[in-house]
Order: structure tokens, then sequence, then C-alpha cells
């Protein structure tokens, strides 16, 4: 069986909600100066090589995870649907307590999955630091086995360590963070204003938060997932339930793509000169 090798980190289920009426994505790096807008379909976006895959010693890949994450975007595609369907017509969504719970699986997992989310949370060189001092206490701890830790402490077995570790954490939620969710339960965010749309960013997932105030048990600390150019889907106000709100005005887009645009490697949307905008306002 061939091993998958292009993994997207921001499904193309959620792509295709924010592309043009052809189908096309219009995105852009922003760390280049001009920025230059380019064009693509959800498929060349937002991937990576064998991003998910482990590696064992010998360099074999083992796509386990990317197969776990395939199969949670499948289940996860009714309940995208089940929420944007309803309230694109400003109607409440209804979903069941398990349609909820993948809900919350699937939010988190995005939150965690992308790459420069991993790096912002915990830098290479921190990660290896900690396998280092790992191993600073195996020798302590096992002198008798000093060989075999050695063979840990090559530069390659450190970063396929820390490459593993990376892939296996995204498949475990924080149980904590879950109880967060289903108490604060989902907010919806709709837009009604004409020509008004969301971004989609290579870190899909922002939190909104206010100095001193950090913590995703503050109900004023906001977290937000677009899932479409006119929805977005994040963490409620702290009732279990699930909450429509309507745009009143520009601002509150404004600022999610802004927060989107800042913490993102590469923006995209179905409009360039919105592409453009988002990222000349950095």
């Amino acid at each position: 069986m061939s091993v998958p090798k292009r993994h997207h980190y921001v499904p193309q289920m959620i792509l295709n909600g924010f592309t043009d009426s052809d189908g096309w994505l219009h995105w852009c790096r922003l760390r280049e100066r001009p920025v230059t807008v380019r064009r693509a379909r959800p498929l060349e976006l937002f991937h990576q090589n064998h991003l998910y895959s482990t590696l064992s010693e010998i360099g074999a890949k083992d796509p386990a995870m990317e197969h776990a994450l395939s199969v949670l975007e499948s289940e996860a595609v009714g309940v995208v649907q089940s929420i944007l369907v309803p309230a694109r017509e400003g109607r409440l969504p209804v979903l069941t307590s398990e349609q909820k719970r993948l809900w919350y699986i699937f939010f988190l997992t995005q939150w965690r999955r992308s790459p420069e989310t991993q790096r912002a949370n915990v830098s290479n060189a921190e990660a290896l630091r900690m396998v280092e001092d790992t191993l600073d206490e195996l020798r302590q701890a096992a002198p008798h086995r000093l060989d075999e830790i050695e063979a840990l402490a090559t530069a390659d077995a450190k970063a396929r360590t820390v490459r593993n570790v990376r892939v296996q954490t995204i498949g475990q939620p924080s149980a904590e963070v879950m109880r967060v969710l289903e108490r604060r339960g989902i907010a919806i965010l709709r837009i009604v204003q004409p020509k008004k749309s969301f971004i989609v960013g290579s870190r899909p997932v922002v939190k909104l938060t206010a100095p001193n105030r950090t913590d995703l048990n503050d109900p004023t600390v906001e977290m937000w997932l677009p899932i479409a150019s006119d929805v977005a889907v994040g963490a409620g106000q702290g009732d279990g339930k699930i909450s429509l709100h309507d745009t009143v005005d520009e601002r509150p887009v404004r600022q999610l793509n802004i927060a989107i645009a800042g913490q993102s490697g590469t923006i995209a949307a179905g409009s360039a000169a919105l592409v453009k905008s988002i990222a000349n306002a950095r």
C-alpha cells in the first residue's frame, strides 16, 4: 500500500468554503514584500509532505496519524455542514451530543496540527533541549545502558524524536480543554454585510485575548475557526449551548482577519483584493 505523501494541515473541506465562484483561492506569503497575490486550487495549498508521518530508526515512514486525521475529517464533514447550512439561513443549528463532541475534537485538532502552531508552542531548539535534558537524566539513571542511550543522542535520532513526539501529541486532545469547550458551548458568527468575508490562514484557529486574560475559562477570551468565507465557529459564552450571532458592522470581521494574518505565514481567500488588503494591514 502506498504511503500518502501530501498532508494538508487545513482540510480541503474547509478550504472549499473560501474559494471564488470559479473554485480558486487567492493567497500570499506574508513575509514577501511587496505582497504578491497568487491563485491556486484548494488541493495545492496548506500542505506539507509527510507532515504527519512518524519515522522509524531506519527512516521508514508510518502514516498512521495522517490516516487518523483523515478519518476525523471524514466524520467532521457532516458536522460542519450541519452547522453551516442552517447558520447561513439564519437558523440555529441543532447538534446531537455526539456531534458536539466531534466538533470539539475537530476544533482542537485544527488548533494544534498546524506546523506553525507547534513551533509557536515549543520551538525546535526548545524541543531539542528537552530531549537532551532527558538523555542526561537517563545517563545518570541507567549508566549500564549507555550504548543504547548514546544511540539516541545523535543529531538524526534527536530530530526524529522531536518529529515523532510532535506527530503523536496531535492525536491527544487535552481532556481539560475539552471540558472547558463543552462547558462554554459553541458560538457561531455569521457575516451578513454584503461583500465582507473571512480569510483562512495557515494557523486557522485564532485566540483573541486581552492583557492578563488568556485563560479559556474566561468568557472574554475568544477562539474562532472560520469554516467558510461567511461563517466562523468558536467557543461559546459558558452555558454549553449553541448561539448564533450576526455581525452588525465590519469591525469583528476585520479584527478576526487581522488576528489570523498576524499568526499565519500564509493567508488565502476568495478575493485577491481582500488578501492584499489584510496582508498590507499587518
